[in-house]
């Protein structure tokens, strides 16, 4: 005869079913873990964009991130008007630096647009259709003012007063009157609220985020959706270096690789970071500190304070000093977890195990943050710094690991499988444990008493049990024979049945119920108003969790910057307001890590000047030799590593503005706002457009975006066409690009057209300066492979070879091949018509011909009858003739 408290495995049952603290699931870290599934709202990145009177809009909202970003409205000027491919390529740098899940647009924009975006949707997003009215601006006011932007304000210690209000009013409530006004006028310190487009844009992606939400979660009415918003961010097209996709791709800053199952390549997770410059400078440990780091690469900034205070802070923590603080700080940094989605959890009510866990990791791992940062050595003005000692409340976080850790039974809540209050906590919850503890000896207590009026031979078949939510309940053997209880006392009514055993309630269980009740039942929600005032305890340090978090996320990328600068030699760049670009010893951060050995080179670039500068140099009486060129041309041969040069250039420029150290002994760089490239031809089948078009419209839309700040990367343009044309683009585009007309920017070139030097075309244009890869020729040897040896230096002067064909011989390109090549490359060499060259006929031809032309001749003096009726011996004459004529000498 025993008893239990607790059904067992075969009877199937379930503890409290309906509690929220029921079910967690953790990962290796003790966070929870979510299945990617871009159904889920949380996993969601949300564009809109809205074009209109000749103006472009955007805003985008990161769910999981819960900031909302507002790019100003960009005012389309005559070459975005005249020109909609340039202004698509405004539209798809966006796309692809945002990489949404979901593109919002009107339903009154322009066709072309929605027709373009609708036929990229396969690269990661869906295109949605919005009523109009969802971009209105008055509207988007209101929806934007109606969230809780990350901090929360019950009580209003100031009243703004203007002089249009109604001094009626003023007898309103402060919660009632003030609340929309002073909100409005935060509202307006964030974000400009005139940019009428950019806003209508964010009350789209609030509008449609609240409806997801609300369908999500079964809510009838979607301004019920609990939306929570931490932060509203702006930033301007004109405050970032433009970086396209082309760029991006080109110089190899990021490349994913796909997993290996093709039928994983449409989950974003299931990829890679490869060889790239992302994949080598990025050794963030956190979530945000992650997102922050790509965002910091795909938006560089262009303000020089906040470029020099992340190198600041990048040359602060390598320095030997500093080591032991940095190692510590990285150590403490994986214990930072996605904050925001933790309190949105515990916003709405859905925390789980892991969530406490993190959130008590994160506020222990802060408070060791600042203490490691206090112990920094000669940390003055570093903005990081200061920011988490003022912004990171020892007293709060504090109290935040106490009222978690005071709380929480994390040991016996992963045993549970729920989350389970500690002892000592509640009173009323530790006496309900404690009676719950000692039910087992009263249900056997209660299942021998029963037995007692029941013959012996079913004692051992009766039993006491208890069931959360269903009460104590009698537990009978079923019958192997009949199926039926094989027993049933006096006053037992029937309850259920399961394949073995009989339920049923007798008088000694319905007095269980009556004196203690659900007991288990109690407990959880006990439980449950204890973690409830838990999370209200919790959620007051909302603030203070979210702002740590930033403030962590930027640590994070300043520490991965700090780690890549000591792993690979980096120095501290100088940035400065000149047009100028300066390196001394300056390396390619991939090819270096690719190749036993790398070759350093120098630069020296300086852009034109705007009308401004162009005052200050004719007082100062700067000739542009002695500032230096604008553009340098490079020649060379094949394999010689100009395309590598040209490359190394825009990254160190671009590691510059990013904040990261640079691979050169020495760096000087001016404030860059463009970086554009032809360098990679990239082909779709999506594209009815030829390589040659592709470049073409690359060159055009440089062209169309370039100012005197910029840098152009042009690798071997004209090579998709004719050879004349070819060389007539490129020369023409050069002269257009360093013409006085033109704001003459940073121009780095690469070219195989040695004719353009013949007559001295480029020579004259000022501001360009000839280079070439240095090689080493030695004609003397027997292969043609063996004739040259790379040297990679770069050196004033032209080259007047590409020796393409002894590449060729490099690459296994059969011998008869070449050497063809190379007697029709002499031909050339030497000036003559290599069609006349190559018409004219061996000794042996002149020999064929001259045979085959007195065959004619014989042929044409002989006289042929013809006779159908002749004998057999007219034939056979006729037949000698013509062999006397093809046979003769």
């Amino acid at each position: 005869m025993n008893s239990s408290y607790i059904m067992e495995d075969h009877e199937n049952s379930t503890v409290r079913g309906d509690s929220p603290l029921e079910t967690i699931e953790e990962n290796d870290e003790g966070a929870t873990a979510i299945e990617d599934d871009t159904s889920s709202v949380e996993n969601n990145v949300i564009l809109a964009i809205n074009y209109k009177a000749s103006c472009l809009g955007l805003a985008h909202f990161n769910c999981s991130e819960g900031t909302l970003y507002v790019v100003e409205d960009m005012s389309a000027n005559a070459a975005l008007v005249e020109k909609y491919h340039t202004n698509w390529s405004i539209i798809e740098t966006l796309i692809f630096q945002i990489k949404p899940t979901i593109v919002l647009l009107p339903a009154r924009i322009e066709e072309s647009i929605e027709e373009i975006l609708k036929a990229k949707s396969d690269e990661g997003f869906r295109v949605e259709i919005r009523p109009s009215n969802e971009f209105s601006h008055t509207a988007a006011i209101n929806r934007i003012l109606s969230l809780k932007l990350g901090r929360v304000q019950d009580d209003l210690a100031m009243q703004f007063v203007t002089p249009d209000d109604n001094i009626d009013d003023m007898a309103l409530p402060a919660g009632a009157r003030l609340a929309s006004k002073s909100a409005f006028l935060d509202l307006s310190s964030r974000i400009n609220l005139e940019k009428e487009i950019s806003i209508g844009c964010a009350g789209a992606v609030i509008s449609f985020s609240q409806k997801l939400m609300a369908l999500e979660d079964g809510l009838v009415n979607h301004n019920d959706a609990p939306l929570r918003i931490n932060e509203i961010e702006t930033f301007k097209m004109n405050e970032i270096m433009f970086v396209n996709s082309d760029t991006i791709c080109s110089l190899q800053i990021f490349e994913d690789e796909s997993h290996p199952n093709f039928h994983m390549h449409g989950n974003a997770n299931r990829h890679k970071e490869g060889l790239s410059l992302f994949g080598i400078l990025n050794s963030t440990v956190t979530p945000f500190g992650h997102q922050l780091l790509k965002s910091w690469f795909l938006r560089p900034p262009l303000s020089l304070p906040v470029i020099t205070e992340r190198h600041s802070a990048v040359s602060l923590f390598v320095r030997q000093d500093n080591l032991h603080i940095t190692y510590a700080l990285k150590s403490s940094l994986k214990k930072i977890k996605n904050i925001p989605r933790l309190l949105t959890n515990l916003n709405m009510g859905k925390a789980t195990l892991g969530d406490w866990k993190a959130i008590l990791d994160f506020a222990f791992g802060c408070l060791k943050i600042r203490a490691a940062i206090s112990e920094i050595v000669d940390a003055h003005n570093i903005n990081v710094v200061y920011e988490i000692l003022n912004a990171f409340d020892q007293v709060a976080l504090k109290e935040v690991c106490e009222l978690t850790s005071n709380v929480i039974d994390f040991d016996m809540s992963r045993i549970d499988n729920r989350v389970v209050v500690k002892p000592t906590v509640d009173q009323e919850l530790d006496e309900l444990k404690r009676r719950f503890d000692g039910i087992e000896d009263l249900l056997s207590e209660v299942a021998r008493r029963i037995a007692i009026d029941l013959p012996k031979i079913y004692s051992d078949r009766i039993n006491a049990i208890y069931f959360p939510q269903l009460g104590y309940l009698i537990l009978v053997a079923l019958d192997e024979a009949t199926g039926d209880p094989c027993c049933i006392g006096e006053d037992w009514d029937y309850q259920f049945r399961s394949d073995t055993y009989a339920y049923f309630k007798s008088p000694e269980v319905r007095e269980l119920d009556q004196t203690f009740g659900d007991m288990y039942g109690m407990i959880c929600d006990r439980e449950i108003e204890i973690v409830h005032a838990l999370q209200v305890d919790i959620l007051k340090y909302s603030e203070l969790l979210t702002t740590c978090c930033k403030w962590t996320a930027e640590l994070d990328c300043l520490l991965s910057f700090a780690e890549a600068a000591q792993l690979y030699h980096y120095t501290r760049p100088i940035m400065t307001a000149d047009n100028i670009i300066e390196i001394k010893k300056g390396r390619h951060p991939l090819y270096e890590l690719s190749v036993p050995s790398f070759v350093d080179n120098d630069t020296y670039l300086h852009g034109g000047n705007s009308e401004e500068d162009d005052e200050i140099l004719m007082e100062e009486s700067d000739s542009d030799e002695e500032r230096g060129p604008s553009a340098l041309l490079l020649t060379g041969a094949n394999y010689s590593g100009k395309s590598v040069y040209l490359k190394q250039v825009a990254l160190i420029t671009y590691m510059a503005h990013i904040g990261s150290f640079v691979p050169a002994e020495f760096a000087k760089i001016g404030i860059t706002d463009k970086i554009l490239t032809r360098v990679m031809t990239r082909e779709t089948v999506s594209k009815e457009q030829s390589a040659f078009m592709v470049d073409l419209q690359q060159v055009c839309l440089a062209l169309q975006l370039c100012t005197n700040r910029s840098l152009f990367i042009i690798d071997e343009f004209g090579k998709g066409t004719e050879s004349t044309d070819g060389a007539g683009l490129f020369g023409s585009l050069l002269e257009y690009l360093l013409s006085p007309e033109f704001q003459r920017p940073k121009v780095l070139a690469s070219t195989h057209y040695h004719e353009l030097f013949e007559n001295d075309t480029l020579h004259e244009l000022q501001g360009l300066k000839f280079m070439h890869m240095q090689v080493l020729i030695c004609d003397d040897v027997p292969e043609i492979e063996d004739k040259i040896t790379y040297l990679y230096r770069l050196l004033p002067g032209r080259s007047t070879s590409s020796f393409g064909i002894c590449c060729a011989a490099l690459n296994g390109v059969p011998e008869d091949i070449t050497a063809r090549a190379e007697e029709l490359s002499k031909i050339l060499a030497k000036g003559e018509d290599l069609v006349t060259v190559c018409s004219k006929m061996t000794d042996e031809e002149v020999k064929s011909l001259e045979h085959a032309e007195l065959v004619a001749r014989r042929f044409l003096k002989e006289e042929f009858v013809v006779d159908f009726s002749s004998s057999s011996q007219k034939k056979l004459t006729a037949r000698a003739k013509l062999k006397r004529i093809l046979y003769s000498n």
